[in-house]
C-alpha cells in the first residue's frame, strides 16, 4: 500500500496563507474566554462602564459649578455640588480600581492557561509535524503573536473598550443636544435681536460646522490607525524567522551545559555574530517601520488640532453671542471632545480588533493542526509469551521538508524474543529504521505488520506501549532520579533502585544523600550534574523500568568508558531477560553475542545473520567494517 506524503494537509488553510481572512475568529474568542474563566468579560465591561461615567461626572458637576458661583449661588448650594462631584467620582474611580485589580488577576491567569495550551498542543501533535520547519514557524507565530498584540486579555479589554467608547458616545450626545437647540429668547442686547453669525449659530443646523470637522477628523485618524496596525503587522511577519533565531542563540549564551564546547571551541564570536546578524535584520525592519509611524503619527497630531480649533471656534462664538453659558462653554468644549474622541477610538477598536484577531488567529491556526497519523482503535493482542511478529513490507522512507529516501524499499521480517544488532555507516538509515519501528513516522510507501496487521490500525497507546527505547541522542530532564527513570511522578522506589543498579548507577547512587530523590541538574536547589556516561545509564535504566517486550538501544554505550560498557554487554542477556532485543552500534564487537544482525547501506538491508555467518562472506559490507575495527584491536 503506498502512502504519499502529506505535506500540508496537517495544516490549516489559515496558516499556508497568512493573508487569508481569519473568520470568526472574534466568536472564537469570546468563547474560548468564556470557557476559561466566565466572569473576565463581565469583570472587564463593568469595569468599563465605571471608566465611561466618570469624566462626565466631572465635567457637569464642573460647569454646574462655575455657574453657580458668576451667579452668586448660596455657599451651602456650591458646597452640595461639589460633594455630590467628589463623593460620586471617588466611588466610580474606587470601584474602577477594585475591579481592575480582579480583572488583572483574572486575565494573567488566562494568558498563562493559554501558554499552557500551546504546550499541550505540541506534546499531542504528531513527532513528525512537529520537527517541520512550518510548525516552527507556526508556534513562535502562536507564542509571540500573544505576548506582543494578540494576549486574550487584551482582546477583552479591546472588546470592553469598544463598550467604553460607546456609553462615551451616549453621555456626550445628551450632554451636548442643549448646545444645538434654537435660545428662543436670544439677543445680543435686551432690544436687539439676532443677526448675522449669531443668528445662524442660534439655528439647530449650525451643528453641520461640528459634523463635518469632526468627520474630517476621523477620516484621518481611521486611515492613519488602519496604517499603523498594518506596518505592525508586516513588520511582525518579517520578523518572524529572525526572532525564532535570536531567541534560539541566545538561550545558547546562559546555557551552562552548553557552555563548555563553546568555550572550548571559542564559538562565542560566531554566535555573537549570528545574534548581531539577525539583531541588524530587525534592527532594519524597525527603522523604517519608525519612519512610517512618524508621518502617521503627524497625520492624528494634526487630525487632534483641526478637532479643537473647530470646537474652540463654534462654542468660543457661541459664549461670545450669549447663546450659552460661561459655565456650559468648558463642559461643552470638553464633552465636544470626549465625544470626537470616543467615535475615532471605537473605529479604532474596530481597527485593532481586527488586527489582534489576525495575531489570536495565529494561536487558533497551531491549535488546529491535524495530525496525519491514524490512532488506530484495535486493541493489540495480549501475549503472555511476548511473541510479536513484525514485517516491514516494501517500506520506503524520507523526512519532512526533504526528498531524499533514508530507506529504500526494505523488507525484512523481525524473529522476535531474539538479541537483535544494527550495524552500517553513518546515514544508512539505521535510526530511522527504529523510528519507523516505533511508529514516531509512518513509512512514505509499503507498510509496517504486527501479526499480520498494518501497525496503523491498533491503538497507537497499545502499541507503543510495546518499546523500551534509548536513542542515542536521548535526553534526561530536570527531575528526580526516580522520575527520570519512571517518566512519571508515581513509581515503585525499589524497581526504581533495581533498574538504577542494573544499569552501572548503583555506586553513584549510593554516594547521593537523597539517593533515588536526588534532582538532576542544577535547576533546583541541591541538583547534581551528572556526566554522559552516567546519564547514558539513567537513560537505559529507564528503559529497564518500562518493562516492555522490546528492548531497543541506539548506541547504547557510547558514552561509556570501556568497564562500564563491558559490564553493560557481559549483563545484557540478564537485563533484557527474555524480551526481545534490538540495538545499533558502531562497535562490532558488541554484535558477536546477537542471534541475528541487519547491515544497512544506503537506505537498504544487504546482508542479515549470525555474526559467525556474515563474517565468513569476505566480499561483504560486514566483514569490512568488523576488520576496519579489529586492526585497532589488534595493535600492541
Amino acid at each position: 500500500m503506498k502512502r504519499q506524503k502529506k505535506s500540508s494537509e496537517a495544516f490549516p488553510k489559515a496558516a499556508r496563507e497568512p493573508e487569508t481572512k481569519r473568520k470568526h475568529t472574534i466568536r472564537k474568542v469570546i468563547s474560548l474566554v468564556k470557557r476559561l474563566d466566565p466572569f473576565l468579560l463581565p469583570l472587564i465591561i463593568t469595569t468599563r462602564l465605571a471608566a465611561s461615567t466618570t469624566p462626565f461626572v466631572t465635567i457637569f458637576f464642573s460647569s454646574r459649578i462655575l455657574d453657580q458661583l458668576i451667579e452668586h449661588a448660596e455657599f451651602g448650594i456650591i458646597m452640595k455640588s461639589v460633594l455630590i462631584m467628589v463623593v460620586t467620582s471617588t466611588l466610580l474611580n474606587l470601584t474602577r480600581w477594585a475591579l481592575e485589580i480582579f480583572a488583572g488577576l483574572r486575565k494573567q491567569m488566562i494568558t498563562e492557561r493559554i501558554h499552557q495550551m500551546i504546550c499541550e498542543k505540541s506534546f499531542e501533535i504528531d513527532y513528525e509535524i512537529l520537527e517541520r520547519n512550518e510548525t516552527l514557524d507556526m508556534v513562535h507565530r502562536a507564542k509571540e503573536g500573544m505576548q506582543s498584540r494578540g494576549d486574550l486579555g487584551a482582546f477583552c479589554d479591546l472588546l470592553a473598550s469598544c463598550i467604553e467608547h460607546i456609553c462615551t458616545i451616549i453621555y456626550a450626545a445628551v450632554l451636548l443636544l442643549p448646545l444645538f437647540l434654537p435660545k428662543a429668547s436670544a439677543s445680543l442686547s435686551d432690544s436687539a435681536p439676532l443677526s448675522g453669525a449669531a443668528a445662524i449659530l442660534n439655528q439647530w443646523y449650525s451643528f453641520v460646522f461640528l459634523l463635518l470637522s469632526m468627520g474630517l477628523c476621523l477620516w484621518i485618524t481611521s486611515f492613519s490607525n488602519r496604517r499603523i496596525a498594518q506596518v505592525q503587522q508586516a513588520d511582525f511577519e518579517v520578523n518572524v524567522r529572525s526572532n525564532r533565531l535570536v531567541n534560539y542563540f541566545n538561550q545558547l549564551v546562559y546555557n551552562y551545559q552548553q557552555g563548555k564546547y563553546i568555550r572550548l571551541y571559542k564559538m562565542q564570536d560566531m554566535i555573537l555574530d549570528e545574534i548581531g546578524k539577525n539583531m541588524q535584520e530587525i534592527e532594519n525592519v524597525d527603522k523604517k517601520t519608525i519612519r512610517k509611524f512618524r508621518l502617521l503619527t503627524c497625520l492624528n497630531l494634526s487630525s487632534y488640532f483641526l478637532l479643537q480649533l473647530s470646537s474652540y471656534i463654534y462654542i468660543g462664538l457661541k459664549a461670545i453671542y450669549s447663546l450659552i453659558s460661561i459655565g456650559s462653554t468648558m463642559r461643552y468644549v470638553s464633552t465636544y471632545q470626549k465625544l470626537a474622541q470616543s467615535i475615532g477610538n471605537v473605529f479604532g477598536v474596530f481597527i485593532q480588533i481586527n488586527i489582534s484577531s489576525k495575531y489570536l488567529a495565529y494561536f487558533y491556526d497551531y491549535m488546529e493542526i491535524s495530525n496525519n497519523r491514524y490512532a488506530g482503535t484495535i486493541p493489540l493482542e495480549k501475549r503472555d509469551d511476548g511473541e510479536y511478529e513484525i514485517e516491514f513490507r516494501n517500506v520506503s522512507f524520507h523526512y519532512p521538508n526533504s526528498d531524499v529516501m533514508v530507506l529504500s524499499h526494505v523488507n525484512e521480517k523481525l524473529t522476535l524474543g531474539q538479541k537483535m544488532a544494527i550495524v552500517g555507516k553513518n546515514g544508512a538509515g539505521k535510526s530511522t529504521f527504529i523510528k519507523l519501528l516505533c511508529r514516531l513516522y509512518d513509512p512514505t510507501e509499503g507498510e509496517i505488520l504486527l501479526n499480520g496487521v498494518d501497525i496503523r490500525y491498533y491503538d497507537y497507546k497499545e502499541y507503543s506501549a510495546l518499546f523500551s527505547v534509548v536513542f542515542q541522542d536521548f535526553n534526561l530532564f530536570f527531575f528526580s532520579i526516580a522520575e527520570n527513570v519512571a517518566s512519571s511522578a508515581e513509581y515503585d522506589e525499589d524497581r526504581i533502585r533495581d533498574c538504577v543498579a542494573k544499569a552501572g548507577f548503583g555506586e553513584r547512587l549510593a554516594a547521593l544523600p537523597d539517593g533515588i530523590h536526588t534532582n538532576i541538574y542544577q535547576q533546583e536547589e541541591h541538583g547534581i550534574e551528572i556526566s554522559g556516561g552516567e546519564a547514558q545509564k539513567l537513560a537505559i535504566a529507564r528503559a529497564l523500568y518500562k518493562d516492555a517486550a522490546w528492548v531497543i538501544l541506539d548506541e547504547p554505550t557510547s558514552a561509556l568508558d570501556p568497564i562500564s560498557e563491558y559490564e553493560i554487554y557481559q549483563h545484557f542477556n540478564e537485563l533484557v531477560k527474555d524480551k526481545t532485543s534490538l540495538y545499533i552500534s558502531h562497535r562490532m564487537s558488541s554484535c558477536r553475542f546477537c542471534n541475528k544482525i541487519y547491515v544497512f547501506e544506503d537506505g537498504r538491508i544487504v546482508q542479515r545473520g549470525s555474526h559467525d555467518e556474515l563474517i565468513q562472506d569476505a566480499g561483504g559490507l560486514y566483514y569490512k567494517l568488523w576488520n576496519a575495527q579489529a586492526q585497532y584491536y589488534n595493535m600492541a
